[in-house]
């Protein structure tokens, strides 16, 4: 798969005519599957070669939310994409400048120039500035240079499947439909980094994973499998404060991996999130945090069986 970054000028790049999915596609749910089968459903009918075009950041964080989570990391969606087999995937380098384009330069700049052929978006797509452009604008400005297809609204149990219906499992901890809604584990990926070392003296020794800018899932302790150097391993998480020995300042995602022993710091692991067991709660005493932590762990080994 071709990674091909459109920066905000004049594109030069010689490529073949293709079919493409254009949108943010944070989680690359179930609903943004939808786009992403038809791409390849046109391919197959046209020849065309398959195409996803994104952007960078969130348009949140360029006008002013720093501390925007996403559902995914733009390598993390990237992988993704080229699993299903993609040719292209353009990432538009999103700034205030970007922004600020109307719409038909807008379409000039990022489809007519990089020979797309065929657009595939969904229903609620807008572009261009302040959001002007929509779907009857891509139509009306394509001049027959590109074919238009809409995808319409994706439904699931009568509500629309949607990034921010997932972010809102994942806030409350329904982290089980979370998973149905992406079709996969909610997943994050970062750099096991030192901590206050509190999980070695109870006997649970744990990699503090650096969350970046993920979604932060609801406080409490979860059965995840981490990926250490592309091994699989159970492990139990706690995404808290830790308030029985001390709280921290800030929330941290620590995991106990099972039957693992190795120094991991520095590396860099993957940790998919498979169940929601308790919240995290102020135990009275070491001793019964301690018992509880063997509760977990026998209850999550089981069931990651």
């Amino acid at each position: 798969m071709e990674i091909i970054r459109l920066k905000n000028k004049e594109q030069t790049n010689c490529l073949q005519n293709s079919v493409v999915a254009i949108g943010y596609f944070d989680g690359l749910h179930l609903g943004h599957m939808q786009l992403l089968k038809k791409v390849i459903d046109i391919s197959r009918q046209t020849g065309l070669k398959k195409g996803f075009m994104t952007f960078d950041r969130h348009p949140k964080e360029v006008f002013g939310q720093s501390d925007f989570q996403y559902l995914m990391s733009l390598q993390q969606k990237q992988h993704l994409v080229e699993q299903m087999g993609f040719d292209y995937f353009f990432i538009i380098e999103f700034d205030r400048a970007v922004a600020s384009k109307d719409p038909q330069t807008f379409i000039d700049n990022y489809i007519i120039k990089n020979q797309i052929r065929h657009v595939v978006c969904g229903f609620d797509f807008h572009f261009g500035k302040n959001g002007q452009g929509d779907i009857n604008t891509l139509k009306a400005c394509s001049h027959s240079f590109y074919e238009v297809d809409v995808i319409k609204k994706y439904e699931i149990d009568h509500k629309k499947v949607s990034s921010s219906l997932i972010r809102h499992c994942i806030h409350q901890g329904k982290i089980q439909r979370a998973n149905y809604l992406l079709d996969r584990p909610y997943r994050i990926t970062g750099q096991v980094i030192h901590g206050r070392k509190n999980g070695h003296k109870l006997g649970f020794p744990t990699a503090n994973v650096a969350v970046g800018q993920y979604v932060v899932l609801k406080r409490g302790v979860y059965a995840v499998y981490i990926y250490v150097e592309g091994c699989r391993y159970k492990g139990m998480a706690n995404i808290g404060i830790n308030p029985t020995l001390g709280s921290l300042k800030q929330i941290s995602l620590e995991v106990h991996i099972l039957d693992f022993n190795d120094d991991i710091y520095d590396q860099t692991v993957d940790v998919d999130f498979i169940e929601h067991i308790r919240d995290e709660v102020h135990f009275q005493s070491v001793n019964e945090l301690i018992e509880q932590l063997n509760r977990d762990k026998k209850y999550i080994d089981r069931i990651l069986d």
